[in-house]
This record gives C-alpha cells, structure tokens and sequence, in this order.
C-alpha cells in the first residue's frame, strides 16, 4: 500500500508538471513585429526573460518534489521474494521521468527559439540566450539522471536479483547497486566512497567504468563542478565504455554551469563531432547555434 501510494504521488506530481509546462508554454508572449525599434524590441526581450525565469522556478520546484518521490522510492525496503514488484515500481518510476523530460526537452528548444527570434539586435542576447538554455538543459539533465540511475538499477536486477548479503561483505555488483542507491538518495559523499572502493578493488570490472562516471555525477549534484570534470574525463580511460557520450556531454554541462561558455560549447561540438548517435546530440546543438 506505501509503494502503492508513493507512485501514485510521483504519477501526480508528473502529471501537474506536465501540465504547467503545457499551459505556460501557450501563454509565451508573441514576437515582436519586424517595424519595432531597438528600444521597443529590448523591452520585449526584458519582459520574456523576466516570464521565463519565472516559468523555469516553477518547473524547478516541480522537479524537486518529482525528486523527492524518487528518493523515498529509493529507500523502500525490498522483501527478498518481491523483485517482480520492485521492477515493476521503477519501470512505473522511468514512465513518468521519461514524460517529463520529453516535455522539457520540448519546452526548452521553443523557448531558446523564442528569444533569439525576438531579439537578434540586442547586445547581451548571446549570454542570457546561453544563460537559460544552460538552466533549462541542466534541469532536464536531473530528470534524465535519476532515469538512467533507475534504468540501471532496473537492469542489473532484473539479471539476477541481489543478495541478501551485507553490502561489506557483498558482491561487486550488490555494492554497486548499493553505491548507486546511495546517489539516487542524496547521500552522494556515500556513494563516491563506494564506487571508489569498487575502482580499487577491480578497475577492469564490467561496471568499473559506470563507476567511474557515476562518480562525476555525484561532484556534478553536488555543484563540485571542477572535481566533476576530473572524474567525467577519467570515464574515457575504459576501453569501449558505454558511458563515454554521457560523459562528454556532462563535460559541456559542467562548463556551462561554471560560466565558461566557451569551453562548454567546444566541449558539446566535440560531443557532436565524436558521439553523432547520442541522444544528447539534440542538446549539444542548441549551446553550439
């Protein structure tokens, strides 16, 4: 009944989400016409900064309870005979996080449109364009994050359910999974301690370099930005690692994050140039335009 009641919150939350979005989204000021002035133009640029700054808190705090859902979704104690349940939970869990990041993903490319069709002229376009471009991608980011964490989770249990053997004395896939626990809850001083653990206990491991990304996921949630790039740029050490695009494109975010624009957008064209397959490509392009 408690698992029950903690995905219906996440289902209802998501759906508010989404709907705001929707809503907010219709109401975004039209284009000036071609005959405004630069003054009059400017102006207009102001006035729809100010709304989308405004949308994007609200979205923010959407997020934050989505995330918090997630969380006690995380810390749900699971019976040894209940891993059919427990998949089932994180696959409803993947669900909604996916929707939500569709919707963002949406929003953020129309929005990013909207103020460079409004106001090419404007001087300081270039950098408040990035600025919120960098906020709403970073906000997606959080939601694809705590999906791809799920999704992980997900699958290596469904391979073959964990033990119910103490994580010290665990396996290395237990404490893997314990270590991602650990980030998806919060507690992500924990979870780098783990996975470094795993690292120096077996560096060749099949999950050795998921660890290692992970690791720059939890400097990045922790806005530890510059210790973040350390770690996301350690990922491309393993041979044929199948993180290698997420952590070039978190390479761009941390860059973006920390106002260095310039160094993001080399860091999203190499993502483009290296990784045209990634799903993240899509986002790349938007900081490179």
């Amino acid at each position: 009944m408690k698992n029950k009641k903690l995905l219906l919150s996440i289902v209802s939350i998501a759906g508010v989400c989404l709907l705001c979005m929707s809503f907010e989204t219709r109401t975004i000021a039209k284009p000036k016409t071609k005959d405004a002035g630069p003054n009059e133009e400017l102006t207009s640029l102001q006035t729809q900064i100010g709304d989308i700054e405004q949308k994007l808190n609200k979205t923010v705090k959407l997020v934050n309870s989505l995330s918090g859902k997630v969380k006690d979704l995380g810390r749900i104690e699971i019976a040894p005979n209940n891993f059919g349940g427990q998949i089932g939970q994180l696959d409803s869990a993947l669900h909604v996080l996916e929707s939500v990041a569709a919707a963002l993903s949406h929003d953020f490319v129309k929005l990013q449109r909207q103020v460079s069709l409004n106001a090419r002229r404007a001087s300081y376009t270039d950098s408040i364009n990035f600025e919120i471009l960098s906020q709403l991608v970073i906000l997606e980011n959080r939601i694809v994050s705590l999906g791809a964490s799920l999704s992980e989770t997900k699958s290596i249990t469904n391979t073959q359910p964990a033990s119910q053997t103490p994580v010290s004395g665990g396996t290395y896939r237990d404490r893997y999974l314990q270590a991602l626990t650990f980030h998806q809850n919060g507690n992500n001083e924990e979870s780098i301690g783990l996975f470094r653990q795993l690292l120096n206990e077996d560096k060749y491991h099949e999950l050795a370099d998921n660890a290692q990304y992970w690791i720059g996921e939890c400097f990045y949630s922790m806005k530890q930005y510059q210790r973040g790039i350390v770690e996301f740029e350690k990922v491309f050490a393993f041979k044929d690692s199948n993180k290698e695009d997420d952590a070039q494109f978190k390479l761009g975010l941390c860059y973006a994050a920390m106002g260095e624009r310039d160094k993001a957008i080399d860091e999203f064209q190499r993502l483009i140039d290296y990784y045209p397959q990634s799903e993240f490509v899509i986002n790349a392009k938007q900081f490179v335009k």
